[in-house]
């Protein structure tokens, strides 16, 4: 009995620690950074001052660009009612810039950055190249050596399209000398920004549970994030886990408990850091449970974001208001998440009408076709069109090249419409495949982007031709083929009666071959029936009638007799 129990106790034990070793709950992405218990949001380095040069009023902006891999390496700048200007351009990336232009704006480019200007329907400006410059300070003091100042210093992260409005700086009173610090770029009335909309920089979960609130912040190892600032609207416990030269600034009016493994700021006080914390969340839960003897989580989070600065808002989730401060600068910094902020997306349909969206889990026989619709938002002021240059589908190790048929459209500002035929897929050994096409977003002969490949994942099963070609006839077609067939009788037999009795002559018809040649499974001219078709017997039987046998048998054989 003690064994058994022992045995228990091991196994229980064992339980625990593999269950405290796991995650701590299911994370799950955060569309646009932002939901009912938390929001992120970056605030780049930048400036902006009353500065105009003096020899002619002309003001002086850097506008600094920065993509992520994923994003698209193109946007849309409007300059035509900027005031006259100077405007340094810099950038991490290969970039194509869609540009409106206007006289009154010089154009300059740092040493080293890859940035292509293209104007519709015109000659582009060319950037003059000015010495490149190490980081964004570096680059800020050049500019005021060279000029005497700067106007405004902007960083844009992967940028859908920027437009400068022409509204003075001077308007609103400003410092004079330009120097950074985290800013939000809604603050700027002279220049509007429409960035894309992120989608995985941060992952959270949130488990309600009765007692304290206890938020989990956990910035893996491999991503540089040199200030979070986090908002808090209750009393809360805090577990703060960052790589090295992270740095938490904590804005509260409540009481507050805290460990991190950083330096932490709180109402000026500087807190050194107190704990070891690895990035893994079975090492986070041993801390939780470790500090504050509790192993309720309110909200586990992961941010996964390059940035210098950041802003966090994290709620008890007793509400589903965005703060207020972070619901005016989403009006006026990103596109809404349905405008997809010139992403490329393909939708399959059933039928060629495309009302009917294919369901993913729906299997689609071979003998059909599948259609595809493949759309894009403008960017900016300008509409692109569609190119597809090829389409293919694999599974598992198999790749097949899909032809394609482009499909008419006549709605406004139509997608592109295809459809595929799935013949090729009849005797495949797999039934899911991925659709996939490779797509360039085109603005006339002038400009087309990288390809992007699009993808759908579709079910496929092979058509199974069906055994019995014959025709099946309905009851409404039985019951008029039988009463047809039974008036053709009448009147047959009717007519053989009035020549027999006309001119003498018995007329001979084998009755069982007509009638077998009438029957309802004979009519499509294929075995449709399910018993055999008999052959017609070429003698009679001994149960007929042995008068009637004679006496027709005896006609047939002496007709001249019969005429005297």
């Amino acid at each position: 009995m003690k064994s058994v129990t022992c045995v228990i106790a091991v196994l229980l034990s064992l339980r625990t620690a593999a269950s405290d070793s796991g995650a701590i709950c299911e994370l799950e992405d955060v569309p646009g950074n932002r939901n009912e218990w938390i929001v992120l949001q970056e605030t780049p380095l930048g400036c902006w001052t009353n500065f105009t040069t003096r020899s002619n009023g002309t003001e002086v902006h850097i506008l600094n660009l920065l993509l992520s891999p994923t994003a698209l390496s193109f946007f849309s700048l409007n300059l035509t009612l900027m005031n006259p200007s100077v405007l340094i351009l810099s950038s991490n990336s290969n970039i194509q810039i869609l540009l409106q232009h206007s006289p009154a704006v010089r154009i300059l480019k740092t040493n080293g950055t890859s940035i292509n200007l293209i104007q519709p329907d015109r000659r582009p400006p060319q950037a003059e190249v000015v010495p490149s410059a190490d980081g964004d300070s570096e680059l800020l003091k050049w500019a005021v050596e060279r000029f005497g100042g700067v106007t405004s210093f902007t960083t844009a992260r992967d940028p859908v399209s920027i437009t400068f409005t022409g509204i003075s700086a001077k308007l609103v009173p400003r410092p004079s000398t330009c120097v950074l610090q985290p800013e939000t770029p809604a603050d700027k009335p002279f220049i509007e920004l429409d960035l894309s909309e992120p989608s995985d920089e941060l992952k959270s979960c949130y488990m309600k549970h009765p007692g304290d609130q206890l938020h989990v912040i956990n910035v893996p190892d491999g991503f540089s994030i040199r200030h979070v600032s986090v908002h808090l609207s209750s009393e809360a416990k805090l577990v703060f886990r960052g790589p090295t030269h992270t740095e938490w600034t904590i804005h509260a009016s409540h009481n507050i408990q805290f460990v991190s493994n950083n330096p932490v700021l709180l109402k000026s006080l500087r807190v050194p850091a107190m704990s070891e914390i690895s990035d893994d969340a079975g090492d986070i839960r041993q801390k939780v449970k470790f500090f504050y003897n509790s192993s309720f989580i309110s909200s586990y989070s992961e941010i996964r974001l390059n940035a210098p600065h950041i802003q966090l808002w994290i709620r008890d989730n007793s509400s589903a208001a965005v703060p207020a401060e972070v619901e005016v600068e989403r009006s006026t910094t990103t596109a809404p998440p349905s405008a997809s902020s010139g992403e490329i997306e393909m939708q399959l349909f059933s039928s060629p009408d495309y009302r009917s969206p294919l369901d993913p889990s729906s299997k689609v026989q071979t003998d059909r076709r599948v259609y595809a619709e493949i759309s894009s938002q403008s960017i900016g002021q300008i509409s692109l069109s569609i190119e597809v240059s090829r389409c293919w589908v694999h599974s598992m190790a198999r790749v097949t090249i899909m032809p394609f048929k482009e499909e008419a459209c006549f709605i406004k500002d139509c997608p592109k419409r295809l459809s595929f035929s799935l013949e090729m897929l009849q005797d495949a050994p797999s039934s899911w495949w991925e659709l996939a096409c490779a797509v360039k977003l085109c603005h006339g002969t002038q400009f087309c982007t990288d390809e992007k490949m699009v993808k759908r994942s579709l079910q496929v099963k092979p058509h199974i031709p069906d055994p019995n070609p014959c025709v099946e006839f309905g009851l409404s077609s039985v019951l008029g083929v039988a009463v047809g067939g039974f008036l053709i009788g009448v009147l047959l037999t009717g007519a053989l009666w009035f020549i027999k009795i006309r001119t003498g002559h018995p007329v001979a018809l084998g009755m069982r071959s007509t009638a077998a040649e009438l029957s309802v499974f004979s009519l499509s001219g294929c075995p449709c029936g399910q018993t055999k078709r008999q052959p017609v017997p070429t003698h009679p039987s001994p149960s007929e009638d042995s008068s009637a046998n004679a006496s027709i048998g005896s006609t047939q054989s002496t007709p001249t007799s019969s005429m005297a």
